[in-house]
Formats: C-alpha cells, structure tokens, sequence
C-alpha cells in the first residue's frame, strides 16, 4: 500500500515527466481601484464595463516538459464586445499568448501579427513571505513582486502578489508570472487577479515546441519602430 501510495503521488505531481501534460484553467477578476479614470468617463466607463465582461473570460495554461504555454480562449459575439474584450485585456496585461520556456518568455504581440513576438527574461526578484493561505485545498505562499511601466518620463511601479503552491512544483503561473517554486494558483497585478479555476494534472493537451522557430522575435528597437509605423509615426 506504502508503495502504491509513493507511486500515485509522484505520478501526480510529476505527470508531464511521463508524457502527460498539466493544464490550468483561471478566471480573471477585475476589481475597483480608487481615482482610476476619475476624470475620463469614456475610460471610466469601458472600466465598470470590463469588471462585468472579465468574469466571462477564460484562460489556459499547458505545462509540458519543455516550458508553458498560456492564452485567452477569446469571445467574439459583436463589434463592441471585441472592443470591450480588448480593453479588458488591457487592463490584465494580456496581449496575446506567453510562452515561458527554460531560460526567457516569449510575448506574443498580436496587434502585429499572430507570429510576432518579443523576448524578455523570467521573472525575478520575487520577495517570498512565510504568509500562507488554502486555494481550493492546497496550500500557497505569498511572493510579492513589482510590475514597472514607463511611459514618456513617468515610471509607475504597481504591487504584484502571487499565490504559489509548492505541492504543484510547475515554476509557472498567469501572464508569464512564474519562476516559484511552485504552481501560482492566484496572481494579481494592480486591480487585475487571475485565479485557478481547475487543474488537471494529467491532460493531453499540449503545444508544439517546434512552431516556436518559426516566430520572429523583435528587440525593444524593432518593436518601437513597428508600433510607430501602426499608428502612423
């Protein structure tokens, strides 16, 4: 029984080692942030709006043995759900599909192509608590980290706080979050929280690792250069 017990554990926990890929399901939550657009009703608006469509969004993430690959499964009913959909998107910082691979992520940049991409190295200085707390049964520490963006002059830096399980040793998580030791279960990246809705720890869903060298990755140069040329600089 001791043997059968050590076999189901590690065929769990370790289930893409034997072929079998993990897959996770998260919601995305949208919450209230004080002053946010207070003075832009249009944004304000498509704001209040988001907080209502991002509860109908879903995203997935495939863990295999050469990385992880995660994506919005999109809703298309209307014009104007397309344009509420990209603003609630916008709001997650999610602008297309992230793979993380062993040593960089990879972001998709789909308002320029579906094969477009830019690079940038995993997540890091992650500060780790002894904070603890029970996501639909498994236990997950804290790990708070800081999302910076720039704009003209400005830098603005937003709080990030993930929720990793070491139960789930998958160093990934949402948006390409990741590099814990262990799955993140819930992130959130200023008023944007994705949470797992469901794990499955022996799925055949997977993706091909080989497609990846088809991509064109652009440098921060390149890609500055091809959003200017979008709108028209």
């Amino acid at each position: 029984m001791k043997i059968f017990l050590i076999m189901l554990i590690l065929s769990t926990t370790l289930g893409y080692g034997q072929g079998q890929n993990v897959v996770i399901s998260y919601g995305l939550q949208i919450e209230k942030e004080k002053g946010l657009f207070d003075n832009n009703a249009t944004l304000k608006s498509l704001l209040e709006k988001s907080m209502v469509d991002a509860k109908k969004l879903t995203f997935q993430l495939i863990i295999t043995e050469n990385g992880s690959k995660f994506y919005s499964e999109k809703i298309l009913d209307s014009d104007d759900a397309i344009t509420s959909q990209r603003f609630t998107l916008a709001m997650a910082n999610y602008v297309g599909i992230v793979f993380s691979l062993k040593e960089k992520l990879l972001f998709q940049k789909e308002m320029l192509g579906e094969n477009i991409y830019a690079e940038e190295a995993l997540k890091s200085n992650w500060i780790l608590t002894s904070e603890t707390k029970l996501i639909d049964n498994y236990l997950c520490y804290k790990a708070t980290n800081v999302f910076t963006v720039r704009y003209e002059t400005k830098v603005f830096n937003h709080p990030v706080v993930a929720w990793y399980c070491p139960a789930l040793p998958y160093p990934y998580g949402p948006v390409g979050y990741g590099n814990l030791p262990g799955l993140i279960l819930e992130l959130q990246v200023r008023n944007a929280v994705f949470g797992a809705k469901s794990i499955q720890l022996n799925s055949n869903l997977t993706f091909d690792i080989k497609s990846l060298e088809k991509l064109k990755i652009l440098n921060e140069k390149q890609l500055e250069e091809a959003y200017n040329k979008l709108n028209g600089f």
